[in-house]
């Protein structure tokens, strides 16, 4: 059911023109890895997924050594010293300790310190990290998805384009078989100037079908070239898909593939557990924190008599927060709500997921019965022209039974090319609805 679906015909490869023989012609494959290669969407989540990364070496770095060492250098000189309009100098100054001094003085202080233990605040700092850049890869992969479906999408609609191209250029072809045909009974008497009226505004109709379906080709081109980063022009085609299998589905085993494949499901949860974490290290927050730490310090003079100081210390010490003016309460609340608000995320995607899953499922089955309502409609057309033909040989019928005829099997290919392009559209919705878009394309 989940399989790609199977080209049992084959793929056509148009080339019923000159134009199409000299473009180059791109396959699905072709487009959807195109897309995956330059999707500007996808290298900034790749930069959030490092991000990330980097994030969890931040929380795990709470369990390592801290260590800083701070030097300093002061120049000391006390030589004048003024009161008011007197000023202490020379040999008087001596008199006040400390007066006419000049000294230099070089200092440097090592502190040491390691967490012992802070009750599971660290460890849910890394936890929570951890989850929320499993959260950030599932983003990744959602991105990669809606990438690639609308690839296909777009693809599809190249194809559907291409396809109605090549009818108006048939149409136009037919009618003015037609023209030439009126003009030469018209000739000769055998029909009305009407007839030939009727024929040259045919052709008016078909060339100017033919603009639109033109056009409708290009603008398809042109949004196929900005989901894979193309920024050349338009000129190629695309694989044409002649006939299919449909692929066969049930909603229950749909729904139950969504359930297990669906990354934004997976995302939420991920969520779910890096608020649940974040919300346990908040609850700790006035906890006590234990440490070992350790101090040593130089402090080198060149005032005579002092020379060189050294210290050093080391020792455990417990820090406890006991009140932070409610802060930690805040945080608690605001990490509670989030929780909340992930939960309640789960709960609303879920139905949303169900709800994209069973619109899917009827879209396929739609699209199913329009193109075997629309192959009908094929055959019949093309039997009809061959009957008009034979009547028409035999001197039953006219040759309008056969222009409407003509006419009418032209329709029939037009809407049934849009038909299969539907269906295959469709089918990219179904299976992203069930997650199952990437496989096959991602390794």
């Amino acid at each position: 059911m989940i399989k790609k679906v199977g080209w049992l015909l084959g793929l056509l490869v148009i080339g019923l023109s000159a134009y199409a023989e000299e473009s180059p012609v791109l396959t699905l494959d072709d487009c959807v890895k195109a897309a995956l290669a330059n999707n500007p969407k996808l290298r900034q989540m790749a930069s959030k997924v490092d991000l990330n990364k980097a994030n969890i070496g931040i929380a795990k770095s709470g369990y390592l050594p801290q260590a800083s060492t701070t030097g300093g250098y002061t120049h000391y000189d006390t030589s004048k010293i003024s009161f008011g309009s007197f000023a202490v100098t020379g040999a008087a100054a001596n008199a006040f300790p400390g007066i006419d001094k000049r000294y230099n003085v070089i200092s440097e202080n090592t502190g040491v310190s390691q967490l012992i233990w802070d009750f599971g605040q660290t460890l849910n700092r890394i936890k929570s990290a951890k989850e929320t850049l499993s959260a950030v890869q599932y983003e990744f992969l959602e991105t990669q998805e809606n990438t690639i479906l609308n690839a296909e999408k777009s693809y599809f609609d190249v194809m559907r384009t291409q396809l109605l191209l090549k009818a108006s250029k048939d149409k136009l072809e037919m009618t003015k078989t037609h023209l030439g045909r009126a003009e030469g009974f018209y000739e000769v008497g055998y029909q009305q100037p009407y007839d030939v009226t009727k024929a040259e505004l045919a052709v008016a109709n078909a060339n100017l079908e033919l603009v639109t379906a033109n056009k409708d080709f290009e603008l398809a081109k042109v949004s196929l070239n900005n989901i894979m980063g193309n920024t050349g022009g338009t000129d190629y085609n695309v694989v044409e898909i002649g006939e299919f299998q449909p692929a066969e589905m049930n909603v229950e085993d749909a729904l139950k593939a969504a359930a297990e494949n669906r990354v934004e499901l997976s995302k939420l949860q991920a969520q779910a557990r890096a608020a649940q974490a974040d919300l346990e290290a908040k609850k700790k927050g006035n906890w006590p924190t234990v440490s070992l730490a350790g101090n040593h310090q130089i402090s080198d003079t060149d005032t005579p008599g002092v020379g060189n100081v050294r210290n050093w210390n080391a020792g455990a010490q417990v820090s406890w927060p006991w009140f932070d003016g409610f802060k930690t309460r805040s945080e608690i609340e605001a990490a509670q709500a989030s929780l909340k608000m992930v939960q309640l995320g789960i709960e609303d995607e879920t139905l949303t997921i169900a709800l994209e899953v069973q619109n899917a499922v009827l879209a396929l089955g739609e699209a199913e019965e329009r193109i075997n309502a629309t192959r009908k409609l094929l055959q019949e057309s093309s039997e009809n022209l061959e009957i008009s033909k034979a009547r028409y040989e035999e001197g039953l019928g006219s040759m309008i039974e056969v222009t409407d005829a003509e006419t009418s099997l032209v329709s029939a290919r037009q809407t049934h090319a849009s038909a299969i392009a539907g269906y295959l559209s469709a089918f990219a919705d179904y299976q992203k609805s069930i997650g199952v878009i990437s496989q096959g394309v991602i390794e």
